[in-house]
């Protein structure tokens, strides 16, 4: 478990992935060392992790489709079964769960055609699988990437957003994504330790850094094991929400910040919400909050998620650590 302050140094991070610890150390009134020594901490102890990759989320949304996957394994074979879907680039996560299926995975890809296509002979051909069942999204509301901690003051996010580089580059050039490529595994990795491999100077990897992290074309991200927070599991409710409730339920959602990801779906259900929660009482204390602030919604199924195998492509271990990064197929659109 974490304390405030680790609590406060990932929730900066996420707001502004490059911020000096000197400047950090300014806003939480902490000594920069003491920050740097937490935040090599997390990272040696893999429980946080940073990504950096190409793509507007908001856009990518839009213009990829998406869709999760349950997955019915045979006996004995769901580690196999994991290991094989987590090695695929286009598929953004891995989750273990309850009921008839023993996992569910997101895939995101160009179209629909392409996506029946990559099911058909990407996954319902790895050996141990002996069901598949596909849900597609129809309209993702809002998704992990813009998931926030709030362990900081709304004076200290102002001041880390006024910190945060603000002159993108006017075109998308081969240097500029060169830089991202290279702040793939590591949003704060030093110009120094990428200038081997990018041959031109420091001061102008450093200003070609500050540049893409403006553009808005770029999507950065700071991730950390969710029980490193005290959440000791994920969840998932499936909705029928009528379509005149539709836009309040989302707006209602929003404000928990138990949800990590919220979108309409096909299916029995139309809206799937997907939770991280310290127990699964919790997933009762929600549920009941949101019937009876709306009483015609109803709860068609609900999905315990104790393991998250992987998450925005990257692999985690069963205690939620980091493992690797697989290098991604298609950009993610969502991450649960």
């Amino acid at each position: 478990m974490v304390d405030t302050l680790d609590a406060q140094i990932l929730n900066a991070l996420q707001i502004h992935p490059r911020v000096s610890w000197a400047q950090l150390g300014k806003i939480l009134r902490v000594d920069p060392s003491t920050i740097s020594r937490r935040w090599s901490t997390l990272t040696s102890r893999r429980q946080a992790w940073t990504s950096c990759s190409e793509g507007d989320a908001t856009q990518l949304r839009e213009e990829m489709i998406s869709a999760l996957v349950e997955i019915s394994c045979a006996p004995g074979r769901r580690e196999h079964v994991i290991g094989e879907l987590g090695g695929q680039g286009s598929v953004s996560s891995v989750n273990c769960t309850s009921g008839p299926r023993d996992l569910y995975i997101m895939i995101s890809t160009d179209s629909l055609l392409s996506m029946d296509r990559y099911i058909d002979e990407r996954i319902a051909v790895i050996p141990g699988i002996v069901g598949l069942r596909t849900h597609y999204f129809r309209r993702i509301f809002f998704e992990g990437s813009s998931w926030r901690l709030h362990a900081l003051s709304k004076e200290q996010v102002k001041a880390l957003h006024d910190l945060r580089p603000s002159d993108p580059p006017k075109t998308r050039k081969p240097l500029h994504r060169a830089v991202v490529a290279a702040l793939g595994a590591d949003v704060r990795r030093s110009a120094a330790d990428m200038q081997p491999e990018l041959g031109r100077s420091l001061s102008m990897i450093s200003r070609d850094i500050d540049a893409v992290l403006a553009a808005n074309w770029v999507t950065w991200r700071v991730d950390f094991s969710h029980s490193l927070m005290g959440w000791s599991a994920a969840a998932a409710l499936w909705l029928d929400v009528q379509p005149s409730d539709l836009e309040r339920v989302v707006g209602s959602l929003r404000l928990l910040n138990h949800v990590r990801l919220c979108a309409s779906v096909t299916g029995d259900a139309n809206l799937a919400v997907f939770l991280w929660v310290r127990g699964l009482y919790e997933v009762d204390e929600i549920e009941n909050r949101l019937t009876s602030i709306f009483p015609k919604v109803l709860v068609k199924d609900r999905w315990i998620v104790p393991r998250i195998a992987k998450r925005a492509g990257h692999l985690l271990d069963l205690d939620g650590r980091h493992v690797r990064l697989v290098p991604l197929g298609h950009h993610p659109v969502f991450e649960d």
